[in-house]
């Protein structure tokens, strides 16, 4: 059990030091006309992602056996198993490379004037960014922009490659736990670490009200420094213990 938590928490911690999530939670609480509903949104936004790959985990992992039965794999567990292991280990190896090379950000790459070609999350940014100008330029109605913050929310959590991947291991992990209570309990501690950057805009617009861009700065620098090899450590140690299950659940 306690094994099964640390793993979670785990997973929740490399949602948490994602700079993504947080940047983009302050920009869009930055917003000059209504930024707590903007920041209320983002977080339901980013709330229903997490829901949606915690989902696809539970539809993914086996059934839990009753306590004290006799336990039987089979290969499609071990192959799903295999296949989110492999899933973490290869966005924590991404992290840390990305680490080494002080490769910058996918929203700095799309604004980069270098010759190097932009990513395909870069690509997809910028088409929208061409195809619906009004999200950035004119004025535009506030249910709109609460719309927006909503989608952009939901598209960060559960779009976003490594956050989609960590929610389907994390709610996978979770079928493993036998007891629904201690399996609420790890579902719930990983989703208010895993949320805490989506929900910290709102938070401080609620009590600080115009603080989100002031403290944006310095936010951006110190995950920029630290949050990709932290990330990169526990994605790969999470992806290590779901490998080291897989191989002990070899039919």
């Amino acid at each position: 059990m306690s094994a099964h938590l640390t793993v979670l928490v785990s997973l929740g911690v490399a949602i948490l030091l994602s700079p993504e999530n947080l940047l983009i939670g302050l920009v869009m609480a930055s917003d000059r006309k209504s930024p707590r509903l903007a920041a209320l949104m983002y977080a339901v936004g980013a709330a229903a992602g997490l829901a949606m790959g915690l989902t696809i985990g539970f539809l993914v992992a086996p059934t839990p056996p009753v306590e004290g039965a006799p336990i039987h794999h089979t290969w499609p567990q071990f192959i799903v198993r295999a296949l989110i292991a492999g899933l973490l280990v290869g966005v924590g190896l991404q992290r840390a490379v990305n680490a080494v090379r002080h490769a910058p950000l996918e929203d700095e790459a799309a604004i980069d004037g270098s010759d190097k070609k932009p990513s395909l999350a870069s690509r997809v940014k910028l088409w929208f960014a061409e195809r619906f100008k009004g999200l950035g330029g004119r004025e535009i109605p506030t249910w709109r922009r609460a719309l927006r913050s909503g989608v952009i929310g939901f598209a960060t959590m559960g779009i976003h490659p490594k956050c989609l991947s960590v929610s389907i291991a994390a709610g996978h992990q979770a079928m493993q736990i036998l007891g629904e209570a201690d399996r609420a309990l790890g579902l719930a501690l990983f989703a208010a670490v895993a949320l805490t950057p989506s929900c910290t805009p709102l938070i401080v617009e609620l009590v600080r009200p115009g603080g989100s861009a002031s403290i944006k700065e310095a936010c951006e620098r110190f995950m920029r420094v630290n949050g990709r090899w932290i990330a990169a450590v526990i994605l790969l140690g999470a992806g290590a213990f779901v490998a080291w299950n897989a191989a002990h659940s070899m039919p």
